[in-house]
């Protein structure tokens, strides 16, 4: 009877921490998505925040659909440095999004840098577990400057 009781009053707290998610968790969320990707590099990263049935639409490619497929090509450049910053979003019960701007940095042979800019929308997902994951990921680069 007691377990029961416990269970019954610890459910409450559970669902109370969930609505206290607010779009600043998935700002924080990406900022931690970017610096771990920067730390541990791209393969390790998807791993870890993105979901088993993500998809993502990489610019001038067919969508890739899950997470294995995903991995397969989750390398990074030489010499290349991506990072990103969210500029707004929405968060809803168990879905949400980020969307921002983000560069691509890398360094030449003959020691300058090729940048390339552009923009990103980020789909997030509370988990079974109270955890959010990627379940969509797009971004598209912008034209040269003129």
């Amino acid at each position: 009877m007691k377990f029961i009781l416990l269970i019954a009053l610890l459910m409450p707290l559970s669902l109370r921490a969930q609505e206290k998610d607010t779009l600043e968790t998935l700002f924080a969320l990406d900022h931690e998505f970017v610096q771990y990707r920067l730390e541990n590099g791209t393969y390790k990263a998807f791993a870890k925040y993105l979901a088993e049935d993500a998809v993502t639409l990489p610019p001038g490619e067919a969508p890739k659909i899950g997470l294995e497929a995903i991995l397969r090509d989750a390398g990074d450049k030489p010499n290349t440095t991506v990072t990103w910053e969210p500029s707004a979003g929405d968060i809803s019960d168990n879905m949400g999004y980020t969307w921002g701007l983000f560069s691509i940095n890398t360094q030449n042979n003959d020691a300058t840098v090729s940048k390339q800019h552009g923009k990103y929308a980020t789909v997030w997902k509370r988990q079974i577990n109270g955890s959010w994951k990627i379940v969509v990921d797009s971004f598209s680069l912008n034209p040269p400057p003129e």
